[in-house]
């Protein structure tokens, strides 16, 4: 994160970036948006804020598909497992991009966006691994998938 100037920005940032991402709270966004739009001469602190209020964002939807699409497996399969037996192929090809779509984002970082990848890993991760309990037979690939 770059050193910020504007004090607004600094609180406004420091709140997103401690919030969770499941649920951001109205007063939060309003928070940031007042931020995001006022006239300052700290450009660089808005910008890394911009980053981070649309990662909150695209953090707070995906995060809502993962958890619709947990639930769908739990319909399938029960709550506890009680009906496992393979997947519709609907089902395996909405589990497979949703991996897709998450490695993607999550490659779409670059090295100066560190701290921000691993927010975003915390926040997606954990929901991704439950979504991976409740599969079999997925690829190796889904070891990458860590909660931190």
């Amino acid at each position: 994160m770059p050193a910020m100037s504007d004090p607004q920005i600094e609180s406004a940032l420091k709140d997103l970036m401690a919030a969770s991402w499941s649920e951001l709270p109205h007063s939060l966004l309003e928070e940031a948006k007042k931020a995001v739009s006022k006239s300052t001469d700290d450009a660089a602190g808005q910008e890394a804020l911009k980053n981070v209020f649309r990662a909150a964002e695209a953090c707070e939807e995906f995060g809502g598909v993962l958890v619709t699409l947990r639930m769908a497996l739990d319909d399938l399969c029960g709550l506890t497992g009680e009906n496992v037996g393979p997947l519709p192929g609907y089902v395996e090809d909405a589990v497979k991009s949703t991996y897709n779509r998450y490695m993607t984002y999550l490659e779409s970082f670059g090295p100066d966006e560190h701290i921000l990848r691993k927010k975003v890993e915390n926040e997606l991760g954990t929901k991704m691994i439950h979504l991976k309990m409740k599969c079999s037979g997925i690829g190796s690939e889904w070891g990458k998938v860590s909660p931190f």
